[in-house]
C-alpha cells in the first residue's frame, strides 16, 4: 500500500473542467470581440484627396486651381461653384455626400447630425477651403 499519493474524485476533475470552459467562453465575449471599426478615418482620406484634386486642378472658369478660385473673391466662388460641385460628385463613390466652406458661402449637402463626418482644410492666401464628406 503507498501512502503520501492523493486521489481526486471525478466530480472535482468535471467541476474544474466545467469553470474552465465557463471562464473561457466569458473571456471570449469579452475580449475576442473587436470593436467595429469607424469609418472616420475613410471619410477623411476621401475629403483630404478631394482638397488635393481641387488644389491641384486648374479652374476652367478662371485663373488658377479650383481651390483658390473658390476662396479669392465672392464673384470667382460663384463662378466655379457649380463645375467644382459637379466635379465632387464625380470624384467621391456614389454612397457620400459633402459640403465645402469657403470665405465666400458652401455649397452641397446640409450635414446631418449626429453622422460621422471626415474633413480637410486647405489654406490659401484667400482663406480656407473645407471639405466634410460622411455617407449619405
Amino acid at each position: 500500500m503507498r501512502r503520501g499519493r492523493g486521489q481526486l474524485s471525478l466530480s472535482v476533475v468535471e467541476a474544474a473542467v466545467g469553470v474552465l470552459l465557463v471562464v473561457g467562453v466569458a473571456a471570449g465575449f469579452t475580449v475576442g470581440v473587436t470593436p467595429t471599426p469607424s469609418a472616420e478615418p475613410r471619410l477623411d482620406a476621401l475629403a483630404h484627396d478631394t482638397v488635393t484634386v481641387l488644389g491641384s486642378e486648374p479652374a476652367a472658369e478662371s485663373d488658377g486651381a479650383r481651390l483658390v478660385a473658390l476662396a479669392r473673391t465672392q464673384s470667382s466662388f460663384e463662378e466655379v461653384r457649380g463645375p467644382t460641385r459637379d466635379r465632387i460628385e464625380r470624384l467621391l463613390p456614389a454612397d457620400t455626400a459633402f459640403r465645402v466652406v469657403t470665405p465666400h458661402g458652401a455649397f452641397g449637402h446640409p450635414r446631418p447630425p449626429g453622422r460621422v463626418v471626415g474633413s480637410a482644410t486647405a489654406p490659401t492666401r484667400h482663406g480656407s477651403v473645407t471639405v466634410r464628406v460622411w455617407y449619405g
